[in-house]
């Protein structure tokens, strides 16, 4: 994955849970980009994810694949990170 592309990704996702859950992910070791955001961690809810969905696509211009979600992507930092840089990638691809 292009490293200035994950680097935008993370802003943008980090800036969403800051504006949203006044959730500082600077504040956070990489140990917690692999835990659930639904977990004690974070303590989530289930219409967060909601939230969630919504900020991504309006933040990122992208379409989230039913898939990506499914597949349980959308369930942690590394997920979502993964999942928006490589819809920007498709987007890139298909211009």
């Amino acid at each position: 994955m292009d490293n200035l592309l994950e680097s935008q990704v993370k802003a943008g996702l980090f800036r969403i849970f800051k504006d949203r859950f006044n959730i500082n992910l600077n504040e956070l070791g990489e140990e917690y980009f692999e835990k659930s955001i639904l977990g004690k961690d974070f303590q989530l809810s289930a219409r967060d994810l909601l939230y969630i969905y919504f900020d991504i696509k309006k933040e990122f211009n992208i379409i989230i694949p039913e898939e990506d979600i499914a597949s349980g992507k959308f369930s942690t930092l590394k997920g979502l990170i993964e999942m928006v840089a490589n819809q920007k990638l498709l987007d890139k691809v298909s211009v």
